[in-house]
This record gives structure tokens, C-alpha cells and sequence, in this order.
């Protein structure tokens, strides 16, 4: 187990580091391609890394963090003293309504930043690698006691497509308004608040899901800017 558990500290540190050495990388690529070509792809800045990889990193290290341990004990013991009766299904629907709010844009034909076929590309693309990811890391946390309390999983997966869900929502009205972008990320974090109310995930689980959903959004993004600028040059 604590063989396990170590494997999947330093996976998580790992992929962490990668992706800020990556980002720095892929920065001074962007700048050339852009000076050389003229395509704006999108690329990752290390800055996009810090509030997701909080919440991984946090998750990451509760079999090695007693706090974090009990953190996750006391929450789930309180909601189920305080809150034994309480349950919905709300978060059902909830995850899907950033993401879902992109197309009903679509519809009244709103500027975004894509348009309704590369919605359709980002969305399944995102939900693919957000729930392959997701997989991978039940798979391993399964076999960690500490991720294995309550008879839980790790990470949250509506947390995840909740905040996937978000994050693409975020990215499509970033740049053309900016406050309401940010909207998507209140209606992920209920669907985070909620899970911890019905007693289906602790606290870790929720930012496991949250960091999962927004990182590998942008890694979305960042893949299908890359390859719509390789065919950018490729016809040009």
C-alpha cells in the first residue's frame, strides 16, 4: 500500500513539473510559430498550472498527510451527522449545464470562440481524455487504503466533468466576456458541494476532480490548437 501510495504521489508531482516545463517549452515554440507563420495557437502558461495542481497535489499527498487524513474524516462525519437525510440528484444535471450553455450560444448564433463543429471536437475530446485520466487514477487509488475509507472512489467523477465542463465554457467566453466565463466554475463547485452533501465523495475526491476537469481541458485546447496550426501551415 504505501508502495502504492508513493508511486502515485510522485506520478502526480511528476506530471505536475512535466507540464510547467512543457508550458515554458511550449511558449518560446508559440512565439516562433506565431513570428514565422502567423498561427495563433494556444499554448499553456505555467501560471494555468497552480490552482488545478493545488488540488492534485493536496489529494495526492493525504496518504502521507494526517491533516488531510482527517480533514476528510471530520467533513464526512459531520455531513453525515448533520445532513443523514439529505440527498438529490441535482449534480446530474448541473455538470452539463456549462458545458451545454456553449451550444444554446450556438444556437442563437453568439461569437465564440469556436464554432458549433470544433464545440462538438473540444467537448468529446474533453470528456475522452478527462475520463480516460480519471480511470487511470481510480485504478491506482483503489489499491491505497487511505482513498478507501468510506467505501468511495477517487477522484469525483461528476467534480470532474462538472469542472471540464467549466473550463470550456471558460475558454470559449474568456476573451469576449470575461466575468461571465468565469459563471461556469460556480456551477462546477456546486456540483463539488454537493457530492460532499450526499456523502458520495470526500473532500480530496472533489479537488481531485476539479483539478482533473480544468487541466485536462486546457491540455484539449492546447492539443487542438496544435493541430489546427500544423494544418495551418501544411496548406499554407
Amino acid at each position: 500500500m504505501f508502495t502504492t501510495s508513493i508511486k502515485l504521489y510522485f506520478v502526480l508531482t511528476a506530471c505536475l513539473n512535466a507540464g510547467i516545463i512543457f508550458a515554458q517549452t511550449d511558449t518560446i515554440l508559440y512565439k516562433q510559430d506565431t513570428l514565422q507563420t502567423g498561427c495563433t495557437a494556444r499554448y499553456l502558461k505555467s501560471s494555468v498550472f497552480i490552482i488545478p495542481g493545488a488540488f492534485l497535489v493536496y489529494s495526492g499527498l493525504k496518504p502521507f498527510v494526517n491533516g488531510i487524513q482527517k480533514a476528510d474524516d471530520s467533513l464526512y462525519e459531520h455531513m453525515r451527522e448533520r445532513y443523514a437525510g439529505f440527498h438529490t440528484n441535482a449534480e446530474n444535471y448541473l455538470m452539463w449545464v456549462p458545458s451545454a450553455s456553449v451550444y444554446a450560444l450556438d444556437v442563437f448564433h453568439i461569437k465564440t470562440q469556436h464554432n458549433f463543429k470544433e464545440h462538438l471536437m473540444l467537448d468529446a475530446s474533453s470528456v475522452v481524455i478527462t475520463g480516460g485520466i480519471g480511470y487511470a487514477m481510480r485504478l491506482i487509488s483503489k489499491h491505497i487504503s487511505a482513498y478507501n475509507t468510506y467505501h468511495t472512489r477517487f477522484p469525483s467523477g461528476h467534480t470532474a466533468n462538472a469542472f471540464r465542463s467549466a473550463e470550456f465554457f471558460h475558454q470559449e467566453l474568456k476573451k469576449i466576456n470575461p466575468l461571465l466565463s468565469y459563471s461556469g466554475y460556480l456551477v462546477a463547485a456546486t456540483v463539488g458541494v454537493l457530492r460532499i452533501y450526499n456523502k458520495d465523495h470526500l473532500l480530496t475526491e472533489v479537488f481531485a476532480g476539479a483539478g482533473l476537469g480544468i487541466l485536462s481541458t486546457k491540455f484539449t485546447y492546447w492539443l487542438f490548437d496544435k493541430i489546427k496550426c500544423k494544418n495551418h501551415k501544411i496548406t499554407n
